[in-house]
């Protein structure tokens, strides 16, 4: 009796052990069934999955010997700037950064910087134009007295100013990258109409050695004031 009862034991421990593997074969099994079966791919898989071999992945994150920028079509880069590029590079490789984040990095500061140029261009054309404005609400040198005083002003030029001076006086443009637009700035013309005041008009000398007396070119001069009739 005592033996038998240890054998039914026996059979039972046997069966507790054997329920694991059954319910991994059969949720194998359903598995398959149902079609949901355990990812095989890994990172590195040449498979499409995040880890492929692609080389459209920049080549894998490969650090190039040397770093090339492409510029834009149709733009120079002066020596300035090829330099800088190379400064940066040197920096890009101790970063470890791709062509194409070196490419990307640079694209974005290109475009920064042309339109931080383009802003900063507007700013001072406005800036230009409204001291013209101010100029002609101007107490001493507006109004109707306007016209008049520009032209003791274009007289003092005309006997003194040099090119370079007339230069300055002119807003900036690629023809005339020096131009600062002070000829709109309520000060000069009022230095040159005060100067104009004390040495008189019929002392002026223009730069062929011959008296001043005309107003032509005011407008030339003062490409933003009001038209000269």
């Amino acid at each position: 009796m005592a033996e038998e009862e240890q054998e039914e034991l026996s059979l039972g421990a046997e069966g507790e052990e054997a329920a694991p593997e059954e319910k991994a074969l059969d949720g194998q099994a359903a598995a398959e069934e149902s079609g949901e079966q355990e990812e095989s791919k890994t990172l590195l898989s040449d498979d499409g999955g995040e880890g492929s071999g692609d080389e459209d992945s920049d080549k894998s994150g490969v650090v190039p010997e040397k770093y090339e920028y492409e510029s834009p079509e149709g733009i120079d880069l002066s020596e300035d700037a090829l330099k800088m590029l190379e400064t940066f590079g040197d920096r890009a490789k101790e970063i470890n950064l791709t062509q194409k984040q070196y490419q990307a990095i640079v694209d974005y500061d290109m475009e920064r910087g042309k339109a931080a140029v383009e802003y900063q261009s507007t700013a001072f054309d406005e800036r230009i134009d409204a001291w013209g404005e101010e100029v002609k609400a101007d107490k001493e040198l507006g109004g109707e007295k306007l016209q008049a005083n520009l032209g003791l002003a274009k007289k003092v030029l005309d006997g003194y100013g040099s090119d370079g001076f007339r230069s300055l006086l002119e807003k900036p443009s690629p023809e005339n990258p020096n131009g600062l637009g002070l000829g709109n700035h309520p000060e000069m013309i009022r230095f040159l109409q005060r100067v104009g005041k004390s040495v008189g008009e019929s002392d002026f000398i223009d730069g062929d050695g011959h008296k001043s007396s005309d107003v032509d070119g005011l407008q030339r001069m003062y490409p933003t004031m009001t038209q000269f009739n």
